[in-house]
This record gives C-alpha cells, structure tokens and sequence, in this order.
C-alpha cells in the first residue's frame, strides 16, 4: 500500500518464510512469528503472498513473480536484499558482525545461494547443475503458472534476477528509507513496457556488475561459507570440504554467474519468458 511503514513488506515477508536459510537467518535473524493478515489486504491477497513469500528451494518457480517489466523474478532474495539494506540504513534493528567478515547484503541475496548451489553441484552427480534453467508463463495475454525449462538448481533465473534487484535496490536503501512499494514502482515501471524509455530495472546488469564485480563476487562467496562454518549445527554439505576447495568452488561461482548472468552489455532487456499462444 502507498504511504505504508518501509519495513512493513519485509516484516511480512520474513514471517511468512523468506529468509529460510541458515545464513540468511544468520544475517537477518530468526523470524518473527507468523503475522496476521493486514486489513487492506483481501483474503485471496493474503493466500496468494503467502504461496508466494514462502520459500521452498525445491520449488523455487513458486515464488517467481512476472514484474511490469516483463522480468520473472524470485520475491525471496529481493526482500531479504530489501531488509539488509533498510537496516544497514539505519531503518529497523542493526545488523550483526559476522565472522568471517562477510557483506550482509550479498550474504542474504546471492552469495549464500551461489556457494551452496556450486558445492551441491560438485558433490553431486556429473548431470547436476549449478545455475539455471530459465521457464515460461503459462499464457501471454493472463499468465497465471510459471515452469522451469529444466530441472531446477537453487539458482534458476528468477532467483538469479531476484538476487540481482535485492543487491541493488537494498544498496539503495542503505543510502536511505523508502516505502517499498514507491520503491519497487520506480524501479519496475508500472506500464508494461509502455512508458518512454526503459525502467531502471532493465539496467541491472549494469547497475548489479557496477556494485560487485567477479572478484568482489568471489571473495563474498568464500566469506559466507567460512560464516555457515561456524554455524551450528555445521551445514553437512561443508563438514568435510577445506579451504583450498572452497576457494575452488567460489572462484567458479563467481566466474560462471558474471558469464551468465551479468556478462559485458550496459542493458538487459526485458524477458518475458511467456509460452506462445495457446491454439485451438
């Protein structure tokens, strides 16, 4: 709603199950209980956000939304990047000190993601895939169902999308408040495409590559891990896994993600990812 509370959104979404993951939760803290459904919000509203906001990383079409843009994008890590930067903004309860030193921002959007994703991936079989796939709506003219062209890894194109928002819009924030709805209507445009000019959101690469490049990437990848180390219990995925491997892993990580995702160009167009119409 207009003129709502900036943390308002992100309290929602943290207590309907965004911020799942154990470093996620690390940064942002454990979640609050589970909220009840604000008067301006209709019951079908409240059942929709719910499906949507609770993050299932064997599911993650799920929680894929289509913005004006045209972009498909994952709502989990872009509020969690939403909550760390109003936080490191000042706007709600500080955030903590990690240790190894790692960038909450990039904790709770991508980099968690990407190191979990790529050390699945290596101790897997020799099929699995560590980013990716893209997927298609249902319908042009009243997409209703996202589907994955593929099997899915934890980091298919929505949550790499939505990562990528979360960096930089939460980068905004931390500069200073903003109700996010305002936020997230500037940013995706309102028109569909329709308005003269692109909306800011058709920049991420740019904007994403701007904020963290590869090394900066790679760097914040080892640091998440060494701080899901030293969670307890220790993530099984890392009981036996030293730091030259780690190193190994987010060395690639970073590597592939920049190829992938952000590469060289200034604009990313939008993609709609819509299935042709249907026939007969």
């Amino acid at each position: 709603a207009r003129g709502g509370s900036p943390g308002t959104a992100t309290a929602l979404g943290r207590g309907l199950g965004v911020c799942s993951t154990p470093g996620c939760r690390a940064v942002l803290g454990e979640p609050p209980g589970t909220p009840q459904r604000p008067p301006v919000v209709t019951p079908s509203q409240w059942q929709l956000l719910t499906e949507l906001l609770r993050h299932d990383p064997a599911t993650p079409e799920l929680g894929a939304v289509l913005a004006p843009d045209g972009s498909t994008v994952a709502l989990a890590p872009l509020l969690a990047g939403i909550e760390a930067g109003l936080r490191s903004g000042g706007f709600g309860p500080p955030l903590p000190s990690l240790d190894p030193p790692a960038d909450p921002l990039l904790a709770v959007t991508i980099a968690e993601a990407l190191g979990t994703s790529f050390l699945l991936a290596q101790g897997g079989d020799s099929n699995a895939t560590a980013l990716g796939p893209d997927g298609c709506w249902d319908d042009v003219e009243n997409p209703q169902n996202y589907t994955l062209r593929g099997p899915p890894s934890p980091v298919p194109d929505p949550v790499a999308i939505g990562a990528m928002d979360g960096v930089v819009l939460g980068a905004r924030l931390a500069q200073g408040p903003l109700p996010v709805a305002e936020l997230l209507r500037g940013y995706y445009g309102t028109g569909n495409g329709s308005e003269a000019g692109r909306p800011p959101s058709s920049y991420r690469r740019r904007d994403f590559g701007a904020l963290v490049g590869r090394e900066r990437l790679e760097m914040e990848v080892a640091k998440v891990l060494g701080v899901l180390r030293t969670l307890s219990p220790t993530p099984e995925l890392l009981r036996d896994v030293g730091t030259q491997e780690v190193a190994t892993v987010a060395r690639r990580a970073a590597r592939e993600f920049s190829e992938r995702y952000v590469g060289t160009g200034g604009v990313a167009p939008p993609k709609r990812g819509l299935a042709p119409p249907k026939r007969g």
